[in-house]
Order: structure tokens, then C-alpha cells, then sequence
């Protein structure tokens, strides 16, 4: 066990240490996996690594037995949270950017029933007054330039990695497979590392 000074000592070191921090980014963003290689990267990604301290190391894996019963093999399997196939807006930005609006409109963190009930009468009228325009013809806002790029980025990532895992697993020879799979492995590791960076993991 760590003494309590190499305990807060690992607070911040364990935060900081490259491996960990790696680990953590790379399994973040394993939803930009296909469905298909969810299980076989977590094979080996749910060994976490050393930090030579043992409440932290315990704390990851008690992280990677969660992950594993929950998301690989519990109630929400990956075909419901991989977005490999999807170009565009991920799952919670739309309602992340609305909630962080309302945060700015309200700009206080306990309303009264009647600040809240006004402000609800305005935003009905905003969006009814939004839809009556859409559906006379007037385009939708366009989408800011930064995220575009970042989708179109994370969209080249995911061609490149398809095209290479095909080619990979294309040679599909039983004395190949074993360099097969280590192939597989790093160029899954390289992709995920990218995909941690542009989904800001």
C-alpha cells in the first residue's frame, strides 16, 4: 500500500503519468471504433497500466471491470455507442451546446418559477418562429467552421483506418495471423490516439 504521502505524491503524479493518461484518452475513444473490433481491441486495452501504487492501480481496474460489464458486455452493448458509420454530430453535442446556452441565458444557477416560466414562453416563440421560417424555405445556420474540419478530419481517420484493417486482414493466411493481429493492434492504437485528439478525449 502507498503511504499517505506517496498517496497525494500519486494524486498528481498518477494524473500526470503519460501512460495512464494515454490509456484513459484511448479508451474514451473507442466509441470511433466499427462494431467488429470493440471486443478485440478491448482485449487488449483492459489491462491498464502500472503506476506502481496500489489504490491507484486498483482504481483502474475497478474502471476497466466497470467498463467491461457495463459497455462491452453489459446493458449497452457497442453496436448502441459506436458512431464509426456516423458522419456529423455526435450523440450529445446538439444537447450539450443547448444546455450550455441555457446556462449562459439564465446566467444564474437557481431560478425562480417565474424567470423560468417567462423564459419559456420566449423560447416557445423562438422555435416556433424558427420552424414557420424553415419551412418557408430559409436555410438552417451554418454549422461553425471548426467543426466541420474536426468531423471532416475524424471522417478522413476512419476511411484510413477501414482501408488499412482491410488490407490487414485481407491476407487472412493462418501462418500470418499472429503478425495479423499485432498489425491490427497498432494500427488501431494510432488511430484511437488520433481520434482521442480530435474528439478532445
Amino acid at each position: 500500500m502507498c503511504t499517505e504521502q506517496e498517496d497525494l505524491k500519486g494524486k498528481y503524479e498518477d494524473t500526470d503519468n503519460p501512460a495512464v493518461r494515454d490509456w484513459m484518452r484511448v479508451t474514451m475513444a473507442m466509441t470511433a471504433l466499427p462494431t467488429f473490433a470493440v471486443p478485440l481491441i478491448w482485449q487488449w486495452l483492459k489491462c491498464p497500466p502500472n503506476t506502481y501504487c496500489e489504490s491507484t492501480n486498483a482504481k483502474l481496474l475497478s474502471l476497466s471491470a466497470y467498463f467491461e460489464r457495463t459497455w462491452i458486455g453489459g446493458d449497452f452493448p457497442p453496436s448502441l455507442w459506436t458512431h464509426y458509420d456516423n458522419n456529423g454530430p455526435r450523440t450529445t453535442n446538439v444537447a450539450e451546446g443547448w444546455h450550455s446556452s441555457l446556462n449562459t441565458q439564465f446566467g444564474m444557477p437557481h431560478l425562480s418559477l417565474r424567470v423560468f416560466l417567462h423564459w419559456l414562453q420566449k423560447c416557445q416563440y423562438q422555435v416556433q418562429g424558427r420552424t414557420l421560417q424553415l419551412t418557408a424555405g430559409r436555410s438552417p445556420k451554418p454549422r461553425k467552421a471548426a467543426y466541420i474540419k474536426v468531423d471532416n478530419d475524424l471522417w478522413t481517420a476512419k476511411l484510413e483506418y477501414g482501408r488499412i484493417i482491410g488490407q490487414i486482414f485481407s491476407m487472412g493466411q493462418p501462418q500470418t495471423w499472429n503478425w495479423s493481429m499485432q498489425q491490427f493492434h497498432y494500427v488501431s492504437h494510432c488511430y484511437l490516439r488520433r481520434c482521442s485528439y480530435l474528439l478532445g478525449c
